[in-house]
């Protein structure tokens, strides 16, 4: 065995995550933009509509300005949104008693393969597996696909050398390493 962490999460690195997951990573990034894309389209039918409908007159004029305000409002405030949205999932989870994380495991790091050991399962992944790891604040994410992450909080690191350590060994498993 090469590292081992112990690894505690709580709700809110499992929120900051899924925050990071759907507003800065490769993988939510694309379906964010797809969002702000398709409603901006959609508002411009509308407005076109509403415009063509109306005569071009300042009635019709009017009454696009509220669809303009949606769409400014809307692109504003999307990210609030979908924090709004994870948070309220997780309360959801939460409630039904499936969270999404364990708040306990611990992670071996071996040369071959890496394992997680939880109270309630047990799983092995090989290096071949790990699409990206990304490094967000104080807490490393190693991305299996882009539905699946382990996350290492720099908590689990005794020093800073161990994470310097650590982040060469996996770096040599994984060359999509990113710094957010």
């Amino acid at each position: 065995m090469k590292f081992s962490f112990n690894v505690n999460l709580s709700d809110s690195d499992y929120f900051e995550y899924n925050k990071f997951w759907l507003i800065r990573s490769p993988y939510g990034k694309k379906q964010i933009t797809l969002v702000r894309v398709l409603v901006s389209l959609i508002t411009a039918v509308l407005f076109f509509i509403s415009l063509f409908g109306g005569g071009f007159t300042l009635d019709a004029l009017m009454g696009t300005i509220p669809l303009l305000i949606f769409l400014l409002l809307f692109q504003v405030f999307l990210n609030t949104f979908v924090a709004l949205l994870i948070k309220l999932q997780m309360k959801l989870l939460k409630k039904k008693g499936k969270m999404g994380y364990s708040p306990s495991s611990v992670i071996e790091f071996y040369e071959d393969c890496f394992v997680e050991t939880t109270p309630e399962n047990k799983t092995e992944q090989k290096y071949s597996a790990v699409e990206r790891i990304s490094i967000v604040g104080n807490k490393m994410y190693i991305h299996v696909n882009n539905v699946m992450c382990y996350i290492l909080p720099f908590t689990c690191f005794e020093t800073k050398g161990n994470f310097e350590d650590f982040l060469s060994f996996i770096k040599t498993k994984c060359n999509k390493t990113q710094l957010y």
